[in-house]
């Protein structure tokens, strides 16, 4: 196996020993063809390129030191400091405006620096010390920052491979036993007041639009409850707990609302079982056993309330 830049391949040192403690560690030094840098006429990188490395995930980023004459030229790499580099004021969206501390990311074919933050084709470069106008590309001071902790706090880009169990993102709460409010839990607090619609918690599935159905499900949004053997013998088994702790009446209150739009369609029905046993299922059920009262099912707009009627087990 070939060495990485300039660092000993497996065993070739002894544990313990130091390879670099300049500036602690944060210029290394690479192969030119294992980085990543804007295109030259000699397809070189050149000295004050911002670099992310070949392999790697996210990767390693920094901005060279030196041109290269050759690809087997060893270049030394800054992954921290300010730099004065070229970025260009876009985002995923589009057109948009740099302003300083805004989180900088580097595309893994063209190196340029910009705030996409698409996983599948940026990477975590730094942070914008100054400020461009949306759309426009100049050259300000960044702080390099190796840190592969770097997320875009508002949006986030994962690329979901093809597969059985693949995530865009998945990430796993492990508890031990005894007592637990939340494994994972989110909470949002508002105040002021409310001139529009609010949302808590939302989940879409963009479908583009050359995507193409199948037979399969295809599910917005699923939950469960998995068990691998565990005793629920005095458990209480809840799929979906909705609470609504009100200080006051609400104008209406429903446990959920449901809007489709479908072209020249309608719903089939309000929910579907796999089978008859997720329906709690009776063959041969009559409706004789005597009503205790209504339940309000259905608020239809331009309808009204729709009521279902309940009887009691006999039949």
């Amino acid at each position: 196996m070939p060495a990485y830049g300039v660092y000993p391949v497996a065993d070739a040192k002894d544990p313990g020993e130091e390879i670099s403690s300049t500036y602690e560690g944060r210029h290394i030094t690479l192969l030119e063809s294992d980085l990543i840098h804007p295109t030259h006429a000699d397809g070189f990188v050149d000295k004050g390129d911002p670099i992310c490395s070949a392999t790697g995930h996210p990767a390693i980023v920094g901005v060279a030191f030196k041109s290269a004459a050759a690809a087997t030229d060893l270049i030394a790499i800054d992954t921290e400091g300010i730099w004065n580099l070229d970025v260009v004021a876009v985002d995923d969206a589009g057109n948009s405006a740099v302003a300083g501390g805004d989180c900088i990311y580097i595309n893994t074919t063209t190196a340029v620096l910009s705030k996409i933050s698409n996983g599948a084709t940026q990477r975590p470069f730094g942070y914008a010390l100054g400020i461009i106008t949306g759309g426009a590309t100049n050259a300000i001071a960044v702080k390099v920052h190796f840190d592969q902790a770097i997320i875009n706090a508002k949006r986030d880009y994962y690329t979901v491979t093809s597969g059985a169990y693949t995530y865009g993102r998945h990430s796993t709460a492990v508890f031990a036993g005894g007592q637990s409010t939340g494994l994972e839990y989110h909470d949002q607090q508002v105040t002021g007041q409310q001139t529009n619609g609010i949302y808590g918690f939302g989940t879409w599935m963009e479908l583009a639009a050359g995507f193409i159905a199948s037979a399969h499900l295809l599910v917005a949004h699923e939950i469960g409850i998995y068990d691998a053997g565990g005793d629920l013998t005095l458990s209480r088994v809840v799929m979906q707990q909705i609470q609504g702790i009100l200080a006051s009446n609400p104008a209406s209150l429903h446990i959920w609302r449901i809007n489709i739009a479908a072209a020249g369609g309608t719903t089939t029905a309000i929910m579907a079982f796999a089978n008859p046993t997720s329906a709690g299922w009776v063959a041969g059920a009559g409706t004789t056993g005597t009503k205790l009262g209504d339940i309000p099912l259905v608020d239809i707009v331009g309808v009204g309330v729709g009521y279902v009627r309940i009887y009691d087990s006999a039949v």
